[in-house]
């Protein structure tokens, strides 16, 4: 395109070529995957300096930071670096395999999901370590089992520390951890927390969070075990919201695997930040003593402090002596708002079916209640259903892109699954005892997880309690594709007339197509202009509101003069096309007519924004049986190319409509009314953001006249619909008179 538009238009258009290359080489910078070393170091101990989140990933980062800069116990261990993981990528010549898998596959899918999930992990578990790899493996692992506390029968923890993990996403309990792990395992378990990176559960996490494959290399730490007597989790606050100021220590009896895993409650102590006391009586808790609970809020008031955020810290005690074994940022909810602590109002006169349990995560939904089996296909699940689970293993997060909220009998605040909820927005209730003999299989029902209540019957949930975590925005893929969209479809080069229509004002490949087609458009009619007088451009007679040149190219216009009337144009696709435009039904407003620059004051004129000069005109090119009619309507344009002839087999009819003044809703809706119309004529329609293509075919004659004249009816109401159109009901009404009018559609 900028090509040809240089070729007719070189004077105008000579660096236009220099500016498309600018966007493009910042587009293909944007797209570039990040880099990915393969050399060493493969291996560093958690005493190392060098640990960092780009090669250890944050886990093994901050386990590092934690006992070398806080002195805080940790696990002696080592990570394996994320280069290692890049190593064995290029060893076993992987990246091309493990793109054509994740290329093709549909994560909306069960089926494609663990299809592709199976194939990575299977290809991942047979991979051969490099010699070099290998060998500081073994090194590594040596010094870790002589070093080791219990050097006759040492065990070991093997877990991941992904890029990305523990940061603004948690990943929490999607990737693998294996533990009790004897020393001539651990090269077997290194392979398989690798392999846990395709997971149907991690790979559905990433996808969702907008984190591409290779922005998500996988390191490893491995760390001696814990021979733990109790173990827990610090939240340094309320993640759900309700107590800001109060740090909560959950604590079981042995390992703390059950207590994030789902599968258990926890014992819970709560010590008020500002009151410096605890909200529970140390008589009533036989897990941990004062003692303990003390060591235990310092260290995650340490941790708070350290890393500037909220913690979310496992621990674990052994002989008296806490462990910090993990410390992430927490994802808390932000404090709910009064008038919105209290029931809504909707709730009001819904039988109550059940109230406990406790909130794990905040919200209201309603939906179908639903009973998932094992291994639940997620495709047969209802739409928006309301899950009432047993347990709340972290597996669950297969199940969530159908639901609205989860009702857990057992589980806990502390689990995996519920920082997965916290993340997504998604209503949690754990611990509520007797919920499954309360609700029936698929009954309407309306949770409220902010006051643990239940009931029957639905009510409308959309915005009463709007996501706070990590929206996607946030995300880096969002992030990315926004600063790549900036390249892409901003429109900033209005003004035909103005000093500024250059090709140095273009900062967007929209800007350059905008740029081409009024230079090209212009450079055509140019020529027009200046050839035989029965060739040339002439401008239609017209009491609508804007000029329009046509410019007939098949030699059937007798006519000479340079202003023409409709009766006098020959082209029976552009009659019927002005019969809908010129509809008594459509109000076109005065004929002032003002500049680009002016747009502000369109709605003076009712939408249409023109300069006195032809040049910020419409365009047409027709023959007796085709147009293509370029139109400007204010700051939206449309493109209409049409064949109607006696051939029904080659008529064809297409339409583009871009742009609009009013808001990103206002064109949203717009262009949702402009799509019902186009379907129900017979289009194929595709519509994104504020671009409608549509195209219709192999209609006869007639049909293809009348569905014109609609047409033209439908450019003609839509002229400053994104000012008016502010949701779906005022849509449907817009539309049932459009149709009213139409004595096809009565």
């Amino acid at each position: 395109m900028v090509k040809e538009v240089t070729a007719i238009a070189e004077r105008d258009s000579a660096d236009l070529a220099v500016y498309y290359k600018k966007f493009d080489s910042y587009i293909r910078y944007l797209l570039q995957p990040p880099p990915q070393p393969t050399e060493p170091p493969f291996i560093l101990r958690l005493e190392d300096s060098r640990l960092h989140p780009s090669i250890t990933g944050n886990k093994a980062t901050n386990l590092g930071r934690i006992v070398q800069e806080l002195g805080h116990p940790v696990p002696s261990g080592f990570a394996v670096t994320t280069n290692a993981w890049n190593r064995i990528i290029e060893h076993n010549d992987l990246r091309p395999q493990i793109d054509n898998f994740l290329i093709d596959f549909d994560p909306a899918n069960s089926f494609s999901l663990h299809a592709v999930s199976k194939s990575l992990m299977n290809l991942i578990e047979s991979i051969q370590l490099p010699p070099d790899l290998e060998k500081s493996f073994n090194i590594a692992s040596q010094h870790l089992i002589k070093t080791a506390s219990d050097r006759e029968n040492p065990f070991f923890a093997v877990r991941s520390s992904a890029v990305n993990e523990d940061g603004m996403n948690s990943f929490a309990g999607q990737y693998l951890s294996l533990l009790n792990v004897p020393p001539d395992r651990l090269q077997d378990s290194y392979r398989k927390v690798l392999a846990s990176k395709y997971s149907p559960k991690a790979l559905l996490y990433r996808i969702s969070a907008g984190i591409s494959d290779t922005e998500a290399p996988m390191a490893v730490v491995i760390m001696e075990m814990v021979q733990a007597e109790q173990a827990g989790v610090i939240y340094t606050t309320d993640p759900t919201g309700k107590e800001k100021e109060t740090v909560f220590v959950h604590s079981v009896r042995g390992g703390g695997e059950k207590l994030v895993g789902g599968k258990t409650e926890s014992e819970l102590i709560r010590f008020h930040k500002t009151d410096r006391n605890y909200l529970e009586k140390f008589s009533d808790l036989p897990l941990i003593s004062r003692k303990q609970a003390d060591d235990l809020v310092r260290i995650g008031l340490d941790l708070e402090s350290f890393f500037g955020t909220a913690q979310d810290v496992e621990w674990a005690s052994d002989n008296q002596k806490i462990i910090v074994l993990q410390s992430r940022p927490l994802k808390a909810a932000d404090e709910i708002p009064e008038k919105q602590s209290r029931k809504t109002p909707q709730m009001d006169g819904l039988p109550l079916l059940y109230h406990g349990g406790t909130t794990a995560s905040m919200g209201i939904a309603s939906g179908p209640s639903f009973f998932p089996v094992p291994q639940q296909d997620p495709d047969s699940i209802p739409v928006n259903a309301i899950l009432i689970v047993d347990h709340i293993p972290a597996s669950l997060i297969l199940l969530l892109p159908r639901c609205s909220g989860v009702i857990a009998v057992h589980g806990s605040v502390a689990s995996h699954f519920s920082t997965i909820c916290r993340e997504l927005g998604i209503p949690l209730v754990v611990g509520a005892e007797g919920i499954s003999s309360k609700i029936q299989p698929r009954e309407q029902i309306t949770m409220d997880a902010v006051h643990r209540k239940i009931y029957r019957g639905n009510i409308e949930t959309q915005s009463l309690f709007p996501q706070n975590i990590s929206t996607r925005k946030n995300h880096p893929y969002f992030r990315r594709l926004q600063a790549i969209l900036d390249f892409i479809t901003p429109l900033s080069v209005l003004d035909p007339d103005g000093d500024d229509f250059t090709p140095g004002a273009c900062r967007s490949f929209h800007d350059i197509v905008r740029y081409s087609h009024e230079k090209g458009v212009q450079a055509m009619f140019a020529i027009g202009s200046s050839g035989s007088r029965r060739g040339r451009r002439k401008q239609l007679k017209t009491d609508l509101p804007f000029e329009l040149y046509l410019m007939n190219v098949d030699g059937t216009d007798p006519h000479t003069d340079d202003i023409i009337t409709i009766d006098q144009v020959t082209s029976t696709p552009f009659q019927a096309l002005w019969r809908g435009l010129t509809h008594p039904s459509i109000t076109w407003g005065d004929h002032q007519y003002y500049n680009w620059k002016q747009y502000d004051r369109g709605a003076m004129t009712d939408g249409f924004v023109f300069a006195d000069k032809s040049e910020s005109a419409s365009y047409g090119v027709c023959a007796a049986d085709y147009l293509n009619l370029n139109i400007r309507f204010g700051y939206h344009f449309t493109v209409v190319d049409t064949l109607c002839g006696e051939n029904s087999e080659q008529n064809y009819c297409t339409i583009r409509f871009a742009g609009g003044g009013g808001t990103v809703e206002g064109r949203y809706f717009r262009l949702k009314y402009l799509e019902r119309i186009l379907r129900r004529l017979g289009f194929s329609v595709n519509a994104k953001t504020d671009l409608l293509d549509a195209r219709i075919e192999t209609l006869p004659i007639d049909q293809m006249n009348q569905c014109l004249v609609t047409l033209g009816r439908m450019l003609g109401t839509s002229k400053l619909m994104d000012m008016v159109l502010k949701d779906s009901e005022s849509v449907a009404s817009h539309l049932e008179r459009f149709f009213q009018i139409d004595d096809r559609f009565n």
